[in-house]
């Protein structure tokens, strides 16, 4: 399965030097965010699910682009994020079986705890609102955290109430040197490069 991830250029760096690659949580600034983390956690386990952890050493995901824009599989546009000064566009080549992909859009009704419903109507929508909020905390807590399995669902699907798949991110636990395929460096100030072609 062909992804893209986008990382500080010293990853990239470490990941030639060791040949493999792990997220350190510790320079993660979504972990250090309360909210960000709880979600994160929530994904963690689901990932740990589909694809047990490599070792005890690893705890915290990579993340990775699978479908950018359009519904279609194709790497991000290099204009839509620049997060580091110095970064790297990194294509790779992972198992399908060690990814966890999730629609990105709804990826957000975890990350803010929301309920996620499943109406297709607007009709069916305030029922479902009204019936959610009839529940006691924790109840809700519980439906909300099962309405999220829904994120994993990438099926293409367009329309006011049912869009669905545009934009399609994945976890994993490692990446390693053999499953780079190209990588482009995006330095501020200078054009865009590829630095590794396999």
């Amino acid at each position: 399965m062909i992804m893209w991830t986008i990382q500080p250029y010293s990853v990239y760096q470490q990941l030639v030097k060791n040949a493999y690659f792990y997220c350190d949580p510790n320079k993660s600034a979504n972990w250090k965010d309360t909210d960000f983390r709880l979600a994160y956690q929530w994904m963690i386990k689901q990932l740990e699910v589909k694809a047990a952890r490599p070792c005890n050493q690893i705890t915290t995901p990579l993340w990775a682009w699978y479908r950018s824009h359009d519904y279609r599989h194709q790497r991000p546009d290099f204009r839509w994020s620049r997060d580091y000064s110095d970064e790297v566009y990194i294509e790779f080549d992972i198992p399908e079986e060690k990814v966890l992909l999730s629609d990105f859009e709804a990826w957000h009704f975890v990350l803010n705890n929301w309920y996620y419903s499943s109406a297709r109507s607007k009709e069916e929508w305030e029922q479902d609102e009204k019936r959610f909020d009839s529940l006691s905390k924790i109840e809700q807590q519980h439906i909300k955290e099962r309405s999220w399995q829904q994120i994993f669902d990438i099926t293409p699907r367009h329309g006011e109430w049912t869009r669905n798949g545009e934009i399609v991110q994945g976890c994993f636990w490692l990446l390693r040197l053999n499953q780079v395929r190209r990588v482009w460096r995006l330095k501020k100030g200078e054009r865009v490069h590829e630095i590794c072609s396999v």
